[in-house]
């Protein structure tokens, strides 16, 4: 595990790597309980809103109901880019770590910065991104993250930055593109392509948090031209991404870090960035503070400053800035990279499914990790298991018992005759911004209204599971918002048992 050296550069001021331990709360909950470790320590980071809306990225992105831009500001809180709300509608991702740790003799474990794999070694025999998708569409992922570059610095794109990349490599007589055969595939599955590329280690090019011990200054700045030039490639070669995963932040300019803002706004201007730098047109997303597919609650969908980074997590429902949060998870629980070895680490139907309620029935963004094994494909078992998640999150919420929406702080939806239901469903139009501060959900039992759960934040989603009764009618009551509430659905479901 890497460390954080004990003096370090500020990285949009004091913000933090995705990368640290599980949340305890996640690692001690029934399925989730085990001796996981945790990816990488903590470095800092950066994460800033950008304000501005933006256009339609792409098709693959789902339809955003009830989009009335000038209305959502008349309320004088903070509101997505539209770039923003079609990522937080799409909820779950799909992501695919894939580096030339996975060839060698220690596979999955990180290579110190200096140290170079051979590029010789990448040689994937049966390589197929189309499976990748077809995996991320079972599972029913609306957007999809590749690693471009990981930590090593190879990439996976016919890069002329440096020489180390599949231009050097025997895969494909050295012709390949993974990326381009990545973001082919995406295309076709019908799911939005988003790029990792962590900008602050390049083990290739002797850096480690921004930092190239022993290197002049002469040839700091040809190395950060290179960075500048590995970005330039990724987003001028392959049209409009979604998703663009900085991993760690960004160094700002003015204390030595690259330029990357004006080539965002050129080739990407409606691209949602992970820990971008502020002011990125197509607005930023934060993280959610762990790696163990549990987000706090409340949870909200504002930050307080664009410094927001600085503390990952919960959000601030006072915040000027708006960057929704997403919870990363590796399904073989906690390797991001594949092993031989790990195959019993891949996580379980009922820890999955807790996940999804503790992650996306709080307001966040779920993306999951798949492993891509040597030979280039997502292995089967991973596979079946992500299949299996998606068909029971369709069989669960596919038909409500009842549904409706309204605006107002009293909206009741009546069952067509009583019911068991056991989970609500609730959803804020997000064009208007977050707008509940409180509220409580109540039941009609045997011609009485009984309360069955009470909270604080809804946001894109709130999912609650409640002891199970024969309801008539449900009915919102919203005790505290921001401005008027707008909600787009309030529904009741019978969900089956584990």
């Amino acid at each position: 595990m890497e460390s954080e050296p004990a003096t370090f550069h500020r990285v949009w001021r004091h913000g933090a790597r995705r990368g640290g331990a599980p949340h305890a709360g996640a690692l001690n909950r029934g399925p989730l309980q085990g001796g996981a470790t945790p990816r990488r320590a903590f470095l800092r980071g950066a994460l800033a809103a950008g304000a501005a809306a933006s256009l339609p990225f792409t098709r693959a992105w789902p339809a955003v109901p009830g989009l009335n831009r000038r209305s959502a500001s008349a309320s004088r809180l903070p509101t997505p880019t539209l770039a923003q709300l079609r990522w937080q509608e799409a909820e779950l991702g799909m992501f695919f770590h894939f580096d030339l740790e996975v060839f060698t003799r220690a596979a999955g474990r990180h290579v110190p910065p200096g140290q170079h794999i051979p590029a010789s070694i990448f040689d994937p025999a049966h390589l197929d991104t189309d499976q990748w998708l077809a995996v991320a569409r079972s599972l029913g992922a609306r957007y999809a993250v590749f690693t471009a570059k990981h930590d090593t610095g190879f990439l996976m794109w016919p890069s002329d930055a440096y020489p180390y990349g599949v231009k050097q490599a025997p895969w494909r007589h050295g012709r390949g593109d993974v990326v381009g055969s990545f973001i082919a595939s995406c295309h076709r599955a019908g799911i939005a392509p988003g790029l990792y590329c962590s900008g602050g280690t390049n083990a290739y090019l002797g850096e480690t948090a921004w930092r190239f011990p022993g290197v002049s200054a002469s040839a700091r700045a040809h190395r950060l031209a290179l960075i500048e030039q590995v970005y330039r490639e990724l987003w001028s070669r392959y049209g409009p991404l979604a998703y663009m995963y900085f991993d760690g932040g960004l160094l700002p300019p003015e204390q030595g870090g690259p330029h990357l803002l004006p080539l965002l706004r050129r080739w990407q201007p409606n691209m949602v960035c992970f820990q971008g730098p502020p002011d990125a047109p197509g607005g930023l997303a934060r993280w959610i503070g762990d790696e163990g597919g549990f987000a706090p609650y409340p949870c909200w969908c504002t930050a307080a400053s664009d410094d927001a980074n600085a503390e990952p997590g919960a959000g601030d429902p006072s915040g000027r800035y708006w960057i929704p949060a997403e919870a990363d998870v590796p399904l073989r629980f906690h390797h991001w990279m594949w092993r031989p070895d790990d195959a019993q680490d891949i996580l379980s139907l009922p820890a999955l499914t807790e996940m999804y309620f503790a992650t996306v029935g709080r307001g966040t963004n779920l993306i999951l990790n798949a492993n891509i094994g040597p030979d280039g494909r997502v292995p089967a078992p991973d596979a079946r298991r992500l299949a299996q998640f998606g068909a029971r999150l369709r069989q669960w919420f596919a038909a409500p018992l009842a549904g409706g929406a309204g605006r107002g702080e009293v909206i009741t939806v009546r069952l067509p005759a009583p019911r068991p239901v056991n989970c609500i469903l609730i959803e804020e139009d997000l064009a208007f911004g977050q707008r509940v501060r409180a509220y409580v959900v109540e039941g009609h039992v045997a011609g009485e209204w009984q309360p069955l759960e009470a909270g604080q934040s809804i946001g894109r989603k709130r999912l609650q599971r409640i002891p199970e009764l024969p309801l008539s009618a449900i009915r919102l009551r919203v005790r505290h918002a921001a401005a008027p509430p707008v909600i787009r659905r309030l529904a009741a479901y019978h969900l089956p048992a584990e």
